[in-house]
C-alpha cells in the first residue's frame, strides 16, 4: 500500500468514525432524560469521542504536569462537553468540544501550579478583573478605580 493510499484510507476511516460519533450526539439529544437507552448513548458517544481528548491533552504535555493527569482532565472536559452539548444550535461538537476540553486543561494547570492554593473562585476572579480593567480602560479613557471595577462585575469592593 502506497503512502498515499494509506492516508486516504485513514483519513475516510477518520470521517466515517466522526460521522457514527455525531450521529450518537444527535440521537443522545434526541433521547428523553429517562429513557434506559440514555446511559449506553452517552457512554457510547463519550468513547468515541476520546480520540479528541487524548490529542488535545497530548498537546499540553512536557509541561510539568503527568500525562495521564492531563489526559483524565481532557476526559472531564469532553464529558462536560458532551452532557452540555445541543446540536439544534448547529454548531459542530468538534468545534464546541475543543475549547471546553482546552479550558478545562487550562483550569487544570491554574489550579495546580500556583504555589499558594488559591481557591479557583479567586483565581477567576482575578482573571475577570483584568478583563475589567482592560474593558473600562477603553470604555471610559482613564484607569478604573476598585469601584468601577466592583460595579462593572457586581461584587463588594
Amino acid at each position: 500500500m502506497t503512502a498515499t493510499a494509506f492516508r486516504s484510507s485513514t483519513l475516510s476511516d477518520a470521517s466515517a468514525s466522526t460521522e457514527t460519533a455525531a450521529e450518537l450526539l444527535t440521537r443522545l439529544a434526541r433521547t428523553p432524560a429517562g429513557d434506559r437507552r440514555r446511559g449506553a448513548l452517552r457512554d457510547r458517544a463519550i468513547e468515541a469521542w476520546l480520540p479528541l481528548a487524548r490529542h488535545l491533552a497530548h498537546r499540553y504535555s512536557g509541561r510539568g504536569e503527568p500525562t495521564d493527569d492531563l489526559i483524565q482532565t481532557a476526559n472531564v472536559g469532553l464529558i462536560k462537553a458532551i452532557d452540555k452539548f445541543d446540536p439544534e444550535r448547529g454548531v459542530d461538537f468538534a468545534g464546541y468540544a475543543i475549547p471546553t476540553i482546552i479550558g478545562e486543561i487550562k483550569r487544570h494547570f491554574r489550579d495546580r501550579t500556583w504555589s499558594v492554593r488559591v481557591p479557583r473562585r479567586l483565581q477567576e476572579l482575578r482573571l475577570a478583573i483584568t478583563e475589567a480593567n482592560s474593558t473600562l480602560t477603553h470604555t471610559l479613557g482613564r484607569s478604573p478605580t476598585v469601584a468601577d471595577i466592583s460595579v462593572h462585575l457586581g461584587v463588594t469592593e
